[in-house]
C-alpha cells in the first residue's frame, strides 16, 4: 500500500473519530480521543492489511484493541467482538432485556464500529462488487421524483446510525449464520430486478425496494434468546416494530410482509412481489469446511425444493398450499421474462423480447398472455391505489361521475382492492360509500351498503404473522367497532338538513350493511357489532326509524342473541305497533314470522305475539291478512279469527285484480308490494286456478317500472319461479314483453331486466329460444350503448344458467353447443363494439359474471375460455382505454387469472384442440361485407383456421385507413370461431416469394392454403409467371368462384398453373352481388346497408362519416394545362409572343425589354389554348455599378445599395392576356420568375416598367409577395423592391383538403382565392420588405410529375396499355395523398407531426388510424422496388430523419428524394447523408414555411398528444395561431403582425366554412353541422381546447370559428 493511501485512510479515520455526532454519542472530547491514538502504530496496522482481499472484523479489532483498552480501561469477559455485536443489537432493540450492557465499554464499542465502517467503505472501493457482502443503494440521480425520497433518506440515516451493515459483517465471523450474505444477496437480486423493470416503464419505486430489501431481516436482531427457534416466524413482527419506531412506514410495510405466504394476498404492490421473489431465491445451502454458512443464489424451482425441505411438518395440505403460492411467484417471474428482464443475474441490461402477435398464439401461449396481462394490470393499479395523491384523485373522479355505470365500476374496484388500502384510504372510501347510500340509483345504494358493511368488518389491521408471547399490539386508534357506531348513528340519525327521501334510502340500506358486516366479520366479533345495534331497540323513534329497525331484524343472526335481547326486540316491536303505519305493520309481521322458532315455545313471548297479531288483525289490508295467516300457521294460533277469511285471501278472484291495481300505484309502500307478490305466488302454489300469464305480465311490469329496487328484484325472482308453471306459448309471450323492456333504452327501467330475463329465457322451447337470441342480437347492434349493454348483460346471465337448459329440453348435443357458442359470440361482439361503454360492459360481464361466479363449474369456465380467450385478447388489445376502463379491465383480468391459476393447479394443464390447416385470405376489405364473411365461414367449416389479411398492396385503391378497416373487420368476425385477423405488422405480398416463405414459417407444422377469387387467379400477374420456390403457385389454394361476374360463354378457368391442391367453393348468388361500389352508393344516399355488412359496422361507418362521397380509386394525377417556359434567346422569344395574337404595341414593348443585354423571360402557356402565351415577364441581372445608369437617380441608386447585398434582378416587363383562362395567372407568373431567380442566387428584386403604367392587379400581386413601393421622395412612382435573402414560403393547398364536388365548386374556389390573398397580405406584415413566395399545389404537382416520371424512366402522360416503371413513388408528407402518379406504383407513407400538449416540442409518427411507421415501411419493402421518396418540402428534415433508420432497418432501397421545395439547409442534410435529391424549386435560405391548411381550424392543422375525445371521423388538432397557441416558430416578428395573421387565418377559415355550409345546404337540403363536416373536408381537425371543453356536433364549424375570433379579440390589448 502506498504511503499516500495509508495517510488518506488515517485521515478518514481521524475525521470519523472526531466527528461531532460521534463525540456526542460517546461523550468523548476531541482532545481525549486524539490523546489515546498512536499515529505510527496505526500507520503500521493500516499497512498490514494491504494484502487482504476482504476486510475482517477480527483484523480491525487487532489494530483497534489498544485504543479500545485505553478508552474502557479493560476488556469484556466475552471478548470484544461479542460485546460489540450485542451492544449494537441492543441499540437497535433497546427492549432486549436479555442482553446485558456494560456502560464502561460503550465508548470503545462505538470507536470500533466507526473504525470498522471506514475500512469497510475502503474495501468496497478496492475490490469488485461482491453480491453477498456489498450494497448498491439508490443514487440521487435515480427516480428523482419518487414520493418516498424523504423516507429513503431517513432509512439510510437509520441504517448508518444503527451500524446495521457493520453488525452483519461482525455476525458473519462470530455467528453460525451469515446474515449479511443473505440480506446483501436479497438486496442485489431485488435491485437487479427493480432497476430493469423501472427502465421498461413498470411503476416500481427503487427506494422502496432498496430500503425494504436491506432491512427485511433486521427483525431477527429483535428476537430474544428464548425465541431463537421461532426466529423464522417472529422476525416479521420485530422488523415492523423497528421500522415504525424509525418513521419508515412505507418501507416497513414492504419489509415486514415478505413472507412467501403473503402471496396468498393476490393483489400486492410490485415492490412486495420483488422482495418476496428475491428472498425466495437467496438461500443457505449448508456449511463450508470452517462451519460457515454458504449462501446460494438458486433458480426458482430449486429454491422451492430447498424451502419445502426446510418446512416444519409438511403434510399434503401444507405442500399444496405452498405449491399454490409458488405458482404465483413463478407467474411473476415469467411475466418479467416476457418483458426481457434478466432473471439469471448474469446481465443488467433489459433484452426486450419480440412479442408474438396475438393472432398467431397457440392456446398455451394465450394462457401465458392472460397471466402476464393480469399481473401487469394489477401492478399498475396497485401503484395508483397505494399512493395517497393518486388514490384521492380516483376517489374524487368516482364522486363526481354522473353515469351510474361508471360509479359501479369504481365500486367494483374498491370492493376488489380495499383490503390493500391504508386505514386513511379506507376511511375516505367509507365516507364516499355513505354518500352513495342515498344515490338516485337503487342498485348503487345496495352495492354501496354491501361494501360499507364489508369494509367495516375488515377495517381492523389484522397482524397475519406470529406474535411473541405476551404481546398485545394496538395497530390503529380507530377500530371497526368505533366506525360501526359512527355509521350506524349516521344512518339512523342522519343530519337534519337531509331531505326525507334520502333519509328513507339511507334507512332501507341498513339491513344490507348489517348483513354484509355480519357475513364478513370474524365470528368472535359478531356480538360486539350486534350489541350497539340492539341499543337502538331501547329508544323511542319515529315511524320511519321504527320501520328501518323492524326491517333489519331478519338480518340479525338470532342464534348469537341472548334471551333478554330477543325479548327486548319483541318488546320494541310491540311498542312501535302503536304507531299507525301500514308499512311498519308489515315489517313487524315479517319480523315475527322470521322469529317464530324463538317465540313459539316461550309462553310469555307467545302472549305478546298474540296481542300484536290481534292488534294488527283489525286492519283489513289483504297483504297484512295474508301475513297474519302465515303467522297463525307458524305459531299455531288457529284460534285467532281473521278479519279476512282464509277463503277470501286465497280464492276470492277480486283479490288478484286488487293486488294488480295496488302494486302499480306509486303510493303503495314497497313492502306491501312484495307481500302482495308473495300472496300471488302462494295462491298458485296452493293449486288455486289463477291467470298465470296475467300474473307473469304483472310481474314483468313490476320488474320494469317499480320505483323501489327491492320490489323489482322480488318480482324478477318470482317471475323466474313462475316460468316452469307457464305454457310454452305463455313463456314466449312474457319473454317478448321483457325484451321490449330492454329496448326502452332508459337504464332506470331496463337495467334490472337482464338478471331475470336471462334465466327466464332458458325456459323457452329451443326454436323460440333461437328466435329470442336473434332478437337479442338485434338489440346488441343498437347505436344506443345502454340498449347494447343490457343485451350483453342478458347474454351473461344466460351463460351462467345455460347448463340447466339441456335437462329441460333434451336436444342433440351439437345444437346445444352451437347455441352456447352463439351466446358467447354475442359477448365477443361487445368487445368489438366501437362504443367504449359497451366494451367495458362486455369485459365486466366476462370477468365478473362468468369467470368470477361460482355458478359455473371449472369445466364450464374452461369451455368459455377455450372459445373466447384468443379472440377476446385480440379485441381488448386494440386501442388505448380510459382510466375507468383500465380499472374495470383490471378487475376482470383478476377474475380470469384466478380461474387460470385454479384450473392449472387442479388439472395441471389446459387441453385445447385447434385446426391444423391455415387459410390465408388477403383482401382490401374496404369494407368487409357479408360476402367476405360467408367465404370465411365456409372455409372455416371445411376445417381451417382462417386468417383475414388486410391487403395494403392494392395501391391504386383509395381505401380507408388500415385501422378503420381493421375495426370494421373485428366487428364483423368477432363472434366467429377460428376466424382471426392476420397481424398488421407482418405484410405479406402474394407476389413476393420472400414474404410467402415468411408466411409459411409463421405456422410451423401446419399447411397454409391461399384463398383467392377465381377472377384474381385469372387476371393477377402473380399467377402468370413460372412457379419458383415459395411463390404463390406452390401453395395449396381455396378458390371461390365468382360466377355472376363471368359470362356464361367463357370457358371455365383453369387452375393448372397451381402446383398444389386446389379446393373450390361457390357462394350463393345474393352474396356474390354484394360489392364495395354498391355499399358506397347506399352510404352516399344514407340508406340502410345492414343487409350488406355487419350492423354494428354499419353504425360505425355512419357514426364516423366514413365512405361519404369518397371515390373507390385514387385520382390519377395528370399534368395541368399550364406550362412554364424560361427563354433567354430573343429570337425564340419573338416567335413565342407572335403565336399569342398580341397587340403590336404589346409586342414592341416586350421585344424592347428583351433586347436589353442578358435579359430572360418567363412565359406561362395554356396548353389547351394551342400553346399561346397567357403571361410574360422579362427580367435581367443588374449589377450595383449599373444602378445609376439604369435609374438616372442618385437617391434611388443609393437607397438600393444600402438595402441590398448580393445579386440584383430587375423585372422590366410584365404582360397578361385579358382572355386568359388560367386562374391566378399573375401569381403563377411572378412565382415562377422569382423561384428561378432564387435558384440562381438572386437576393434582391426590383420591379420597374419603363414607358408603361403598372396595372392595379399587378400592384396587388407585387404587394402580396412582399414588394414595397419605393418611397415617393425618391422620385420613382412605380418602382417596387423586395429583399429575397430569406423568403417566407407559402404552400397553397386548401383545395386538396376538400372533397368533391365542393373542390371544383365556383363559389368555393372563389372564396379560397380570396382567403389566399388575405393570407399572403398578412404574411407580408411579419417581415416587411421581405419576399413572401406562394407555391400553388397544381403547379407544384406539375413539376413533381415531371421529375418523378423522369426518375422512373416513364412518360408523364398515361400510356394506353398499362405499363409501370420499375421504381415506386412514396410520398411521405402532406402531399399527393389519394393520388397516383402516371405509370408509377404510388404508395403513400402516412406520417404526422404530433405536438406535445404544451406545444414545446413535436415528434413524427404515423398518421392517425394508419399502421405504425415500421409496419408501413415493411409494406413498402414488400413491393420489392427501388423507392422514390416524395415530399412537399425539405428544410430541417424532421420527417426524413425519423424515417431514415426505419428504412435502413427494413432494407428499403432508396433511389432518390424528390421534393417540391428544397432549402439550402435541406440540400446540405442530404449531402451529409449521401442521398440523391431533386426538387421542383430551390430556396437557398428559407426564413419560414407555411402550409395554408395547417393554419385553418377545422380544415387542417397538426396533431397533438392529448386525452381529449373526439367523435366521428375527426382528428385532434392544433393550429399554430392565436388564440389556440402563441406561434413560437414565428421568430423576430412583431406581436401585432402575429395577432393580425392569426385573425386573418380565423377569418379565412370562417369564410371558407360558411361557403361550404351554404353550398352543402343547397346540394343536400340539410345543414352542414360539425358532425357532418367530414362529408366535405377530407380530414377535419377539431382544435384542441383541453379535455374539459366539449364540442356540440349539431352546431356548424363556422360558429366555433366565430367564437374563437371573439376570444382572440379579447387578447388584442396584449399585443396592440
Amino acid at each position: 500500500m502506498q504511503k499516500g493511501q495509508i495517510q488518506a485512510i488515517y485521515k478518514e479515520l481521524q475525521t470519523a473519530w472526531t466527528a461531532k455526532a460521534f463525540l456526542q454519542k460517546t461523550g468523548l472530547k476531541k482532545k481525549q480521543i486524539l490523546s489515546v491514538l498512536e499515529k505510527e502504530a496505526w500507520f503500521t496496522e493500516i499497512a498490514n492489511i494491504q494484502n487482504k482481499k476482504e476486510i475482517s472484523s477480527q483484523d480491525i479489532l487487532q489494530m483497534s484493541q489498544n485504543t479500545m483498552y485505553a478508552l474502557s480501561g479493560g476488556m469484556p469477559k466475552r471478548g470484544w467482538l461479542q460485546c460489540v455485536y450485542e451492544s449494537g443489537i441492543h441499540q437497535l432493540y433497546t427492549e432486549r432485556e436479555d442482553i446485558q450492557i456494560e456502560q464502561k465499554y460503550q465508548q470503545a464499542v462505538f470507536f470500533y464500529l466507526e473504525t470498522l465502517r471506514v475500512f469497510l467503505k475502503w474495501e468496497q472501493q478496492q475490490i469488485p462488487f461482491c453480491r453477498t457482502s456489498h450494497f448498491l443503494f439508490v443514487t440521487e440521480q435515480e427516480q428523482k421524483d419518487s414520493p418516498y425520497a424523504e423516507e429513503y433518506q431517513q432509512f439510510l440515516k437509520c441504517f448508518a446510525d444503527g451500524y446495521v451493515y457493520e453488525l452483519m459483517r461482525i455476525g458473519r465471523e462470530i455467528m453460525p449464520f451469515d446474515m449479511v450474505a443473505h440480506v446483501a444477496g436479497v438486496h442485489m437480486v431485488a435491485m437487479h430486478i427493480a432497476r430493469q423493470l423501472a427502465v421498461i416503464g413498470i411503476p416500481v419505486d427503487l427506494r422502496l425496494v432498496s430500503g425494504a430489501a436491506a432491512i427485511h431481516d433486521i427483525g431477527k436482531y429483535g428476537c430474544r434468546e428464548n425465541e431463537v427457534r421461532r426466529i423464522p416466524y417472529l422476525h416479521y413482527y420485530y422488523t415492523d416494530i423497528w421500522c415504525k419506531e424509525n418513521g419508515l412506514s412505507a418501507i416497513g410495510h414492504i419489509a415486514a410482509n415478505h413472507s412467501t405466504w403473503d402471496l396468498e394476498l393476490e393483489n400486492l404492490p410490485v415492490e412486495s412481489l420483488i422482495l418476496i421473489y428475491a428472498d425466495f431465491r437467496v438461500k443457505s445451502s449448508g456449511k463450508d469446511a470452517n462451519g460457515k454458512e454458504i449462501m446460494t443464489f438458486y433458480d426458482l424451482a430449486s429454491s422451492f425444493q430447498v424451502i419445502l425441505d426446510k418446512l416444519d411438518n409438511v403434510d399434503d395440505a401444507k405442500e399444496k398450499r405452498y405449491r399454490h403460492v409458488y405458482s404465483r411467484l413463478e407467474d411473476f417471474e415469467n411475466y418479467m421474462k416476457s418483458l426481457g428482464v434478466d432473471t439469471t443475474l448474469t446481465k443488467c441490461e433489459v433484452a426486450p423480447k419480440k412479442q408474438k402477435q396475438t393472432a398467431l398464439l397457440n392456446m398455451e401461449e394465450t394462457v401465458d398472455i392472460y397471466k402476464n396481462t393480469a399481473i401487469s394490470h394489477n401492478i399498475r393499479l396497485m401503484h395508483k391505489l397505494s399512493r395517497e395523491l393518486t388514490f384521492g384523485n380516483i376517489l374524487e373522479k368516482a364522486r363526481t361521475t354522473t353515469d351510474w355505470k361508471d360509479t359501479r365500476s369504481y365500486l367494483n374496484i374498491f370492493a376488489e382492492y380495499f383490503t390493500y388500502m391504508s386505514q386513511r384510504q379506507k376511511q375516505m372510501t367509507m365516507a364516499f360509500l355513505y354518500e352513495l347510500m342515498f344515490h338516485r340509483e337503487g342498485d348503487i345504494r345496495r352495492q354501496a351498503a354491501d361494501l360499507l358493511g364489508n369494509m367495516i368488518a375488515h377495517y381492523d389491521i389484522s397482524y397475519g404473522k406470529e406474535l411473541p408471547k405476551n404481546v398485545d399490539i394496538i395497530l390503529d386508534e380507530t377500530n371497526s367497532f368505533l366506525l360501526w357506531q359512527k355509521y350506524l348513528d349516521m344512518i339512523l340519525l342522519p343530519d337534519h338538513k337531509m331531505i326525507d327521501k334520502h333519509k328513507r334510502w339511507l334507512g332501507y340500506g341498513l339491513k344490507r350493511v348489517v348483513t354484509s358486516l355480519l357475513e364478513n366479520c370474524k365470528v368472535e366479533n359478531k356480538r360486539k357489532y350486534i350489541v350497539h345495534l340492539l341499543s337502538y331497540y331501547q329508544k323511542n323513534c319515529d315511524a320511519e326509524t321504527a320501520f328501518v329497525l323492524a326491517d333489519t331484524i331478519p338480518s340479525m343472526p338470532m342464534d348469537i342473541l341472548q334471551k333478554k335481547e330477543i325479548k327486548q326486540i319483541l318488546l320494541f316491536l310491540q311498542s312501535v305497533l302503536q304507531i299507525e303505519h301500514l308499512e311498519l305493520c308489515a315489517a313487524i309481521l315479517l319480523a315475527l314470522y322470521d322469529m317464530a322458532d324463538l317465540f313459539v315455545w316461550e309462553k310469555q313471548c307467545l302472549d305478546i305475539v298474540k296481542k300484536m297479531v290481534l292488534a294488527i288483525n283489525q286492519r283489513t289490508e289483504i297483504s297484512l291478512q295474508f301475513l297474519i295467516y302465515e303467522i297463525k300457521q307458524k305459531y299455531h294460533l288457529e284460534q285467532i279469527k281473521q278479519t279476512v277469511s282464509e277463503k277470501d285471501i286465497f280464492t276470492e278472484p277480486r283479490v288478484v285484480s286488487d293486488i294488480f291495481l295496488e302494486n302499480l300505484k306509486a303510493a303503495t309502500p314497497w313492502k306491501i308490494k312484495i307481500i302482495n307478490t308473495q300472496l300471488l305466488y302462494a295462491r298458485i302454489e296452493k293449486g288455486i286456478s289463477m291467470p298465470k300469464l296475467h300474473i307473469a305480465t304483472h310481474l314483468s311490469n313490476l320488474l320494469k317500472i317499480s320505483e323501489q329496487v327491492s320490489v323489482r328484484h322480488y318480482a324478477g325472482e318470482t317471475l323466474v319461479r313462475l316460468a316452469p308453471l307457464l305454457s310454452l306459448d305463455e313463456r314466449n309471450e312474457v319473454a317478448i314483453e321483457l325484451t321490449k323492456g330492454l329496448e326502452m333504452g332508459e337504464f332506470e327501467f331496463s337495467k334490472y331486466i337482464p338478471q331475470y330475463l336471462g334465466q327466464f329465457a332458458l325456459y323457452l322451447h329451443p326454436e323460440e329460444l333461437d328466435e329470442f337470441l336473434h332478437n337479442l342480437e338485434d338489440l346488441l347492434h343498437s347505436t344506443n350503448d345502454r340498449i347494447a349493454s343490457v343485451a350483453l348483460d342478458t347474454c351473461g346471465v344466460m351463460l351462467q344458467y345455460y347448463q340447466k337448459y339441456q335437462s329441460r329440453f333434451p336436444e342433440m348435443t351439437i345444437s346445444y353447443e352451437t347455441r352456447k357458442k352463439t351466446i358467447m359470440g354475442m359477448l365477443l361482439c361487445g368487445f368489438a363494439n366501437y362504443q367504449e361503454e359497451v366494451k367495458r360492459e362486455a369485459f365486466w360481464i366476462v370477468g365478473h359474471e362468468l369467470f368470477g361466479t361460482e355458478k359455473l363449474t371449472m369445466t364450464e369456465k374452461k369451455d368459455v375460455f377455450a372459445f373466447m380467450a384468443k379472440k377476446m385478447l385480440m379485441l381488448v388489445e386494440q386501442k388505448d382505454i380510459s382510466e375507468l376502463s383500465f380499472f374495470n379491465h383490471t378487475a376482470g383480468w383478476n377474475f380470469m387469472y384466478r380461474f387460470i391459476s385454479a384450473y392449472l393447479f387442479e388439472k395441471n394443464t389446459f387441453t385445447f384442440s385447434e385446426p391444423q390447416k391455415i387459410a390465408f385470405f388477403p383482401g382490401t376489405f374496404d369494407p368487409f361485407t357479408f360476402g367476405h364473411q360467408e367465404i370465411a365461414r365456409e372455409i372455416r367449416d371445411m376445417g381451417f383456421t382462417v386468417y383475414l389479411a388486410l391487403d395494403e398492396f392494392s395501391w391504386s385503391k383509395k381505401a380507408q385507413p388500415h385501422m378503420v378497416r381493421r375495426d370494421i373487420l373485428n366487428m364483423s368476425v368477432a363472434k366467429e370461431e377460428n376466424i382471426y385477423l392476420f397481424p398488421e405488422d407482418t405484410p405479406i405480398n402474394i407476389a413476393n416469394p420472400v414474404d410467402l416463405k415468411r408466411l409459411r414459417e409463421l405456422f410451423p407444422n401446419k399447411e397454409v392454403y391461399m384463398v383467392a377469387g377465381s377472377d384474381v387467379v385469372k387476371n393477377a400477374s402473380s399467377y402468370k409467371g413460372e412457379a419458383v420456390e415459395h411463390s404463390i403457385l406452390t401453395f395449396p389454394h381455396v378458390i371461390f368462384k365468382r360466377e355472376t361476374q363471368t359470362p356464361t360463354t367463357e370457358e371455365p378457368i383453369s387452375y393448372d398453373m397451381i402446383a398444389n391442391t386446389v379446393l373450390e367453393l361457390k357462394l350463393p348468388v345474393h352474396f356474390e352481388d354484394i360489392s364495395s361500389t354498391r355499399i358506397r352508393e347506399n352510404i352516399d344516399c344514407n340508406r340502410d346497408i345492414s343487409n350488406l355488412i355487419d350492423t354494428v359496422a354499419q353504425n360505425y361507418i355512419y357514426d364516423r362519416g366514413l365512405y361519404l362521397r369518397e371515390p373507390q380509386y385514387k385520382q390519377l394525377l395528370q399534368t395541368k394545362s399550364v406550362e412554364i417556359a424560361h427563354i433567354q434567346n430573343s429570337r425564340v422569344f419573338k416567335e413565342t409572343i407572335l403565336q399569342g395574337n398580341l397587340a403590336t404595341e404589346d409586342i414592341e414593348f416586350l421585344m424592347q425589354a428583351m433586347h436589353t443585354e442578358d435579359s430572360c423571360a418567363t412565359v406561362v402557356f395554356d396548353i389547351e389554348g394551342k400553346h399561346r402565351p397567357d403571361g410574360i415577364m422579362v427580367y435581367r441581372q443588374l449589377s450595383t455599378t449599373e444602378l445609376y445608369h439604369e435609374f438616372e437617380d442618385m437617391l434611388v441608386a443609393s437607397h438600393i445599395r444600402e438595402n441590398t447585398s448580393g445579386k440584383i434582378v430587375l423585372i422590366t416587363a410584365y404582360f397578361i392576356t385579358k382572355q386568359s383562362k388560367i386562374t391566378d395567372v399573375e401569381q403563377i407568373l411572378l412565382t415562377e420568375t422569382l423561384a428561378k431567380c432564387l435558384r440562381e442566387d438572386f437576393t434582391y428584386t426590383i420591379f420597374l416598367q419603363k414607358g408603361r403604367e403598372i396595372s392595379q392587379e399587378c400592384k396587388n400581386v407585387l404587394e402580396r409577395q412582399g414588394f414595397v413601393k419605393l418611397p415617393a421622395h425618391l422620385g420613382h412612382q412605380d418602382m417596387y423592391v423586395v429583399d429575397m435573402k430569406n423568403p417566407v414560403v407559402l404552400h397553397r393547398n386548401v383545395q386538396t383538403a376538400i372533397k368533391e364536388p365542393f373542390n371544383t365548386n365556383p363559389r368555393v374556389l372563389h372564396v379560397l382565392q380570396e382567403a389566399h390573398h388575405r393570407f399572403q397580405q398578412a404574411l407580408t406584415k411579419l417581415y416587411p420588405g421581405e419576399l413572401v413566395i406562394s407555391f400553388d399545389t397544381g403547379i407544384l404537382y406539375n413539376r413533381l410529375i415531371e421529375l418523378i416520371t423522369a426518375a422512373n424512366d416513364m412518360p408523364k402522360e398515361v400510356l394506353p396499355v398499362r405499363t409501370l416503371g420499375k421504381k415506386m413513388c412514396v410520398p411521405f408528407g402532406k402531399i399527393l395523398k389519394g393520388m397516383v402518379i402516371p405509370n408509377t406504383v404510388t404508395k403513400v407513407l402516412h406520417t404526422e407531426k404530433i405536438f406535445d400538449p404544451y406545444i414545446r416540442s413535436f415528434r413524427i409518427a404515423e398518421f392517425p388510424e394508419y399502421l405504425s411507421l415500421e409496419s408501413q415501411v415493411k409494406t413498402i419493402k414488400s413491393f420489392h422496388r427501388p423507392v422514390i421518396l416524395v415530399d412537399e418540402l425539405l428544410h430541417k428534415g424532421y420527417r426524413i430523419k425519423k424515417l431514415n433508420p426505419i428504412f435502413k432497418k427494413a432494407g428499403v432501397e432508396i433511389d432518390r428524394l424528390i421534393v417540391g421545395v428544397l432549402s439550402g439547409r435541406g440540400r446540405d442534410l442530404m449531402e451529409i447523408e449521401g442521398r440523391n435529391i431533386e426538387s421542383a424549386y430551390f430556396i437557398p435560405s428559407m426564413r419560414i414555411w407555411f402550409v395554408e391548411t395547417s393554419m385553418y381550424p377545422f380544415i387542417g392543422g397538426d396533431g397533438i398528444d392529448t386525452d381529449t375525445e373526439v367523435k366521428g371521423n375527426f382528428l385532434k388538432g392544433v393550429n399554430l395561431i392565436l388564440p389556440y397557441v402563441m406561434p413560437g416558430f414565428i421568430r423576430n416578428a412583431s406581436k401585432e403582425s402575429i395577432y393580425d395573421l392569426s385573425m386573418v387565418c380565423l377569418q379565412n377559415a370562417k369564410e371558407i366554412l360558411i361557403v361550404l355550409e351554404e353550398e352543402y345546404q343547397a346540394l343536400y337540403q340539410r345543414n352542414l353541422t360539425l358532425g357532418r363536416l367530414s362529408e366535405v373536408v377530407i380530414w377535419p381537425r377539431i382544435p384542441d381546447k383541453g379535455s374539459c371543453v366539449k364540442y356540440h356536433y349539431h352546431l356548424a364549424a363556422s360558429t366555433y370559428v366565430k367564437n374563437d375570433m371573439e376570444q382572440l379579440m379579447r387578447l388584442e390589448h396584449l399585443v396592440k
